[in-house]
């Protein structure tokens, strides 16, 4: 503990950190709700003849391209500017776009809209894992990492719910009203949940300076011990500690959860209502059993790793084997009613979830002590949504063309191909990370 720190005390510097996590929990949260409504409205939409089914894939890719470019840039930025400036407009920019859809009076303007808003969402997840690895003590960032993947799963009930609600009452306009406004307050909270907490970030900040040039100091000493020749510091760079790192093989299982995961969250009202002949309501409140189930994800896979495999690849290859179990069931289930198969769904998606938790948290902390946690998180949340903008739109042609047959049997593939994918790439990052945690890369 330094110097700046001990002036705190324990009981003190716990209670902030909670403070700081709930906030970066409610930012989340609201950020699901007004990314995944546009999922919850598309039946709402099409019935009232607004827009038709491939349009919505169109409008989707629109948001998942901007949002995974958005998350290299921001989160390459978020190395240099300070989470809270980029959270904070993030929120707002994403509450303004909500509202900017339901005001919009042509379905032509949705996928500028939308990819608007995919940008400003790509401002959040890196700079709250930032925020993590250098705000909050040691012992809160591994729970905080956790924990903050309820809030994707919380979020994404109340994105269906509300709407679930709403459209028994309103029109799917006022949804993103809703939506809007509740990033707003989001946002408003942020800024002063901040501005009370400042002065534990400022004693955080220093506390993370010294530990890193600590650390730095220490594998200096260690490689110069090995070679007898003085290492200067600072000479990393992230494209060299990315090749050096072995990142590389972790990439191909990232865009298979892109396109399973987001696939079956996205696209399973449409599903619903289509293949049950739901309403656009109830196949809204149906689907809230996906997000329900999926928070257990989350918390199995860290389970996994920590206690039982200790490699986040091999923990990724299980959690895809259980989505495609699942995958394969609902092709075979769809005779037995909604439930079932939104149940299934909901298996499929909470493992997805898990396997996300390995990509975009877990490996992510890794290069904490390097300063590229958020450059990380960034690039690697990127190819993830890259995976699914390139599918979200073919999925929503398939549908409408071909039929939900073809297109379960996609996702099985896709599961199938994660699986091979990530048991291929489990043992050369297993070598990788071993050398990144030893300080050597």
């Amino acid at each position: 503990m330094s110097n700046t720190e001990s002036k705190w005390s324990e009981q003190k510097i716990n209670k902030c950190a909670l403070r700081l996590f709930l906030y970066c929990f409610l930012a989340y949260t609201c950020s699901y709700i007004g990314r995944k409504n546009f999922s919850a409205c598309i039946p709402a939409m099409i019935d009232e003849g607004f827009m038709a089914l491939s349009f919505g894939g169109t409008v989707n890719s629109a948001y998942m391209l901007v949002y995974g470019a958005g998350q290299i840039f921001n989160g390459i930025l978020g190395t240099r500017i300070k989470p809270r400036y980029m959270i904070g407009t993030g929120l707002c920019g994403a509450g303004l776009c909500n509202l900017a859809m339901g005001l919009t009076p042509t379905v032509a303007l949705m996928p500028l809209i939308w990819a608007a808003n995919g940008l400003f969402h790509s401002m959040l997840w890196a700079p709250i894992i930032r925020t993590f690895t250098d705000l909050l003590p040691g012992g809160h960032r591994e729970k905080a990492g956790t924990n903050i993947g309820a809030s994707c799963s919380i979020g994404a009930v109340l994105a269906f719910l509300i709407p679930g609600f709403i459209l028994k009452f309103a029109n799917w306009r006022v949804v993103f009203f809703v939506s809007g406004g509740l990033l707003l307050i989001a946002f408003l909270v942020w800024l002063i949940g901040n501005k009370a907490l400042a002065a534990y970030i400022k004693m955080m900040e220093e506390a993370c300076i010294t530990e890193r040039k600590a650390l730095r100091g220490l594998a200096n000493a260690q490689k110069s011990a090995k070679t007898s020749a003085p290492r200067k510091d600072g000479i990393r760079t992230l494209p060299a500690v990315m090749i050096a790192s072995g990142l590389w093989v972790v990439l191909f299982g990232l865009l298979c959860n892109g396109a399973l995961r987001d696939a079956v969250e996205s696209w399973a009202p449409a599903f619903l209502a289509d293949h049950f002949h739901l309403d656009s309501s109830m196949a809204a409140i149906i689907t809230v059993l996906i997000p329900l189930v999926s928070i257990t994800g989350t918390y199995f896979a860290n389970w996994l790793f920590e206690k039982k495999i200790k490699n986040e690849l091999t923990t990724s290859f299980v959690m895809f084997a259980i989505a495609t179990v699942c995958i394969g069931g609902l092709i075979l289930c769809r005779p037995f009613g909604a439930i079932p198969c939104a149940l299934l769904m909901a298996v499929s998606v909470s493992a997805m979830w898990g396997a996300n938790h390995m990509f975009l948290t877990v490996i992510p902390y890794r290069f904490a002590p390097l300063g590229f946690s958020s450059a990380i998180t960034g690039i690697l949340n990127s190819v993830i949504y890259f995976g699914t903008a390139l599918c979200s739109a073919l999925y929503g042609m398939l549908a409408e063309r071909i039929g939900w047959s073809v297109l379960l049997f996609i996702w099985l593939g896709v599961g199938c191909l994660g699986m091979i994918v990530c048991l291929l790439g489990a043992k050369p990052w297993g070598r990788k990370r071993a050398k990144l945690d030893a300080g050597i890369i």
